[in-house]
């Protein structure tokens, strides 16, 4: 049975969001809009991609020496998607952070709305919900129906999650999860079977756009989030930032060779995790454009993980007891 063959898991669905893709999803995170909107189809949720959308600003932006540039546009995306649905997803992380920050600022600044105004001309709207893709999934998906859905399909398969900074911090502005222990991940990964036990190294930062200016850094600050999740027997690392996917899968030869180190380990996206667990095939979901090679984890899924190991043991539910 194909997957669009099978019973809709998203029954509470809202009926439609305004989705906002931004630079990296509709450029070198090619794979990530691919697989969100195949899931999101797939779970019966009608995405609007916001018309004439702009760039958030991402990192450049709010640094512009004297002016409310950080703001205005990421405002703007949010003026446009206000006028269509009372919520917009905003799969990037980085692009979340942006638009709860320009949220927090156009409720806090009669100045910045005022001159939102001149510039838009007319009253600046901003009130609509904002959630990252955690957020979205968590909302839409019942951990008991895609449990039900998934039948164990990911069994034995230890997912090390990983939020970085830009989902959770600041958390005055973004109150999403704890940004010291963040666990809204784990579910829906439980649901799918797989075991997401506790990575310590969750919300440390990757180097973030550092890799620029500063490569050694970006280098170093990941090399550490890697050899911690390859030695504690992870078989992937899962995210949902484009910049973090990119520090720690594209660069990931890069830190071999500077540091002499053989790390070997997938990084996929929530989405994507997500998509095995309900049939879809890897190169459906663009796991297999990635830098480092999946085919090994594919190759151990196909062949049921450890689920033989883990029958009438510890497998998705049960795991919960080990996991903190």
């Amino acid at each position: 049975m194909s997957p669009n063959e099978e019973k809709s898991i998203a029954g509470n669905a809202a009926t439609g969001y305004s989705y906002f893709p931004g630079c990296s999803l509709t450029g070198s995170a090619g794979e990530y809009d691919a697989s969100f909107r195949l899931v999101a189809r797939e779970l019966g949720i009608h995405l609007d991609e916001v018309e004439d959308w702009n760039c958030c600003g991402a990192s450049p932006a709010p640094h512009h020496w004297g002016g409310n540039l950080g703001v205005l546009l990421p405002a703007r995306n949010l003026h446009l998607a206000s006028a269509s649905h009372d919520a917009m997803v905003a799969p990037c992380a980085g692009c979340y952070n942006r638009f709860k920050n320009a949220q927090y600022q156009l409720e806090q600044s009669e100045d910045i709305r005022m001159q939102a105004e001149r510039i838009f001309g007319e009253p600046v709207r901003y009130q609509t919900e904002i959630l990252n893709l955690v957020q979205f999934f968590g909302r839409a998906v019942q951990p008991e129906a895609l449990a039900e859905r998934a039948q164990g399909r990911l069994a034995g398969i230890k997912l090390a999650t990983y939020y970085g900074c830009l989902l959770t911090r600041p958390a005055s502005i973004l109150k999403f999860d704890n940004p010291r222990n963040p666990a809204s991940m784990k579910p829906l990964l439980w649901a799918t079977g797989a075991q997401a036990t506790h990575f310590p190294f969750k919300s440390e930062c990757c180097g973030s756009y550092m890799g620029l200016a500063k490569k050694e850094i970006v280098l170093r600050a990941s090399r550490r989030i890697i050899e911690v999740a390859q030695d504690m027997g992870f078989d992937a690392i899962v995210t949902v930032c484009p910049l973090c996917h990119q520090n720690l899968d594209l660069r990931q030869e890069q830190i071999n060779k500077t540091f002499g180190t053989s790390l070997d380990i997938p990084v996929l996206y929530f989405s994507q995790v997500l998509g095995l667990a309900l049939g879809f095939k890897a190169d459906d979901l663009g796991i297999l454009a990635h830098v480092v090679s999946a085919r090994k984890l594919i190759a151990k899924i196909e062949r049921g993980g450890g689920r033989d190991a883990l029958d009438g043991k510890e497998s998705g539910r049960g795991s919960r007891k080990a996991v903190s």
